[in-house]
């Protein structure tokens, strides 16, 4: 699907500008940021203002555009951040598991809470490891990475397991940036300030990739569930196992335990107990007879009475 440009590349200059700050037509004096063609500023009273390609034949166009919708977006959000602007950071949680004894033991743990950060010294099409990426700044006492993801550009390996791991590693997804030109109601505002609003305060298009607290909390995280599964453990071994008992009709066979087995059993009386899994800690309240299933785990399993309730 083709989007209407929003952002041209102002040859005097070099500078990124919004199809609102620039005369209208060919006047602008824009080339779009993807394939270098001249651009035309079509600022008119029905349509939204947008910039359009020039006809193919114009001298400079150096291959076929197909991505100058999203080529202009991250090149302008790169200019944004050049300018030390505040973001909405989301947090962060991660899970870990281990699976021991055919059971799948689990610790979630947060890594950095949602924050506002004042992004400085920011610098764009950086060197990082074995990959450029688009801003590189500084907040407070560590580095902080960005790199702009879109249906035709996707986040590089390297940055998953990066290198150098005292900086942190966020995503930011522009793939629905084009809903914020076309669904707007107020037609005065400008696309950049659109996009800043977005870059600066939008938390579903952000995701961590990297933080550098991650290895330290994730090897807490880690003895948490080793001593939760050493405890589990002990528990289960501390609980007595029942073996049921089974006649077998012969010659030799105690009358007197033959008639016990035989007898009518009478019938329990029901009571109201309180259970705990051992797995997952959670409590509820039981009428027995009957299985302590737990509401969580779904299994009777683990269940242990801590307290009884006589009706």
């Amino acid at each position: 699907m083709t989007h209407q440009v929003p952002f041209g590349l102002r040859v005097v200059d070099n500078t990124f500008v919004d199809i609102a700050d620039v005369p209208r037509g060919n006047k602008c004096e824009c080339v779009c940021p993807s394939c270098t063609t001249p651009l035309i500023a079509k600022q008119g009273q029905e349509n939204q203002w947008h910039f359009a390609h020039a006809s193919r034949k114009v001298s400079g166009t150096s291959k076929d555009c197909d991505f100058s919708f999203f080529v202009s977006v991250r090149m302008m959000a790169r200019q944004i951040f050049e300018t030390a602007i505040t973001i909405d950071l989301p947090d962060y949680k991660y899970s870990l598991s281990k699976w021991r004894s055919g059971l799948n033991f689990k610790e979630d743990f947060l890594i950095t809470k949602a924050t506002t950060i004042q992004l400085e010294n920011c610098y764009k099409e950086a060197s990082f490891g074995n990959c450029i990426v688009d801003i590189m700044g500084e907040v407070k006492n560590f580095s902080l990475i960005i790199y702009f993801t879109h249906p035709n550009r996707a986040l590089p390996s390297h940055l998953k397991n990066p290198r150098y791991q005292q900086s942190g590693i966020l995503e930011i997804q522009l793939d629905h940036t084009h809903d914020l030109f076309s669904d707007r109601k107020d037609s005065t505002l400008r696309h950049i300030d659109l996009l800043k609003n977005f870059l600066q305060h939008d938390l579903h298009s952000k995701k961590w990739i990297y933080h550098p607290r991650k290895t330290k909390l994730e090897q807490q995280a880690s003895e948490r569930l080793d001593a939760k599964i050493t405890q589990f453990q002990s528990e289960k071994r501390s609980q007595p196992s029942y073996k049921p008992q089974h006649s077998h009709a012969n010659n030799d066979a105690d009358p007197y335990l033959i008639s016990a087995i035989n007898s009518p059993v009478a019938p329990i009386p029901k009571r109201t107990a309180m259970f705990r899994c051992i797995l997952c800690e959670c409590k509820w309240e039981v009428v027995l007879p009957g299985k302590p299933t737990c509401p969580k785990c779904h299994t009777h399993l683990y269940a242990a009475e801590i307290n009884q309730l006589n009706e």
